[in-house]
């Protein structure tokens, strides 16, 4: 059985595996930090125990449960790795409790303490997900890991009933915000401001998101400005 884990084209640091959950199939990312140390964003339900070949039993993890939606993986994880670190966004903390990591967790910043330095952490203004995106910045290209908040679909299965209803939660193909972290935005305008001078760099920007296809696009950058400006 072949490793689920396949290298970012342009970016052989970065790694990413497909996982199951009811109705979606969404991704998990693996950065390799240096020093044998790793950070698993999203960590997926079965994806503990297939980690490339790379990463040995002395292997440092570090886990980042990187929204609300993202946190199903964790106690699983850390049950396989009983080492590694745990993070995750103050607000979802308490959401922990009853899979008995709780007492485990780590704040944002104790993570952005470890990241080197073409690695940074970026936190939206208030939102419902309680989203962490990262970039990894890798010569002048600028990749984004992002969890619930863009998607990009080449294509959406169904029929069209199917594809309507998907489509009114932006599912449909091509690179988009979730409606669903829009609408849970508590400053629409605000998050805006926010979001446009980072996607406003020279260099270009690849779209990671863990729903789902990369975005490598010249105008990625560009496009990821036009659908923040159309927001609000």
């Amino acid at each position: 059985m072949s490793n689920p884990w396949q290298a970012v084209p342009e970016a052989p640091v970065i790694f990413r595996a497909q996982y199951k959950v009811p109705g979606t199939s969404p991704l998990s990312a693996l950065l390799d930090l240096g020093n044998d140390c790793y950070l698993i964003f999203s960590p997926g339900q079965g994806l503990e125990g297939s980690l490339p070949d790379f990463v040995t039993p002395n292997s440092k993890l570090l886990l980042l449960a990187s929204c609300v939606g993202n946190t199903f993986g964790i106690a699983v994880w850390s049950a396989e790795h009983p080492d590694a670190e745990l993070f995750a966004p103050d607000a979802i903390h308490e959401i922990f409790r009853k899979s008995g990591v709780v007492d485990k967790l780590q704040s944002i910043g104790a993570l952005a303490a470890q990241m080197p330095s073409h690695l940074q952490i970026h936190v939206p203004p208030p939102n419902k997900f309680h989203e962490v995106w990262l970039t990894d910045k890798q010569d002048e290209t600028t990749f984004w890991i992002i969890g619930d908040a863009f998607l990009n679909f080449e294509t959406v299965a169904g029929n069209l009933i199917k594809k309507f209803l998907l489509g009114l939660y932006s599912i449909k193909p091509g690179l988009r915000l979730n409606e669903l972290f829009r609408l849970g935005l508590t400053d629409k305008q605000k998050f805006k401001e926010w979001a446009v001078t980072l996607f406003d760099k020279a260099n270009r920007q690849v779209s990671l998101p863990c729903h789902w296809e990369i975005n490598a696009a010249k105008d990625c950058g560009e496009k990821l400005k036009q659908i923040i400006n159309a927001m609000v």
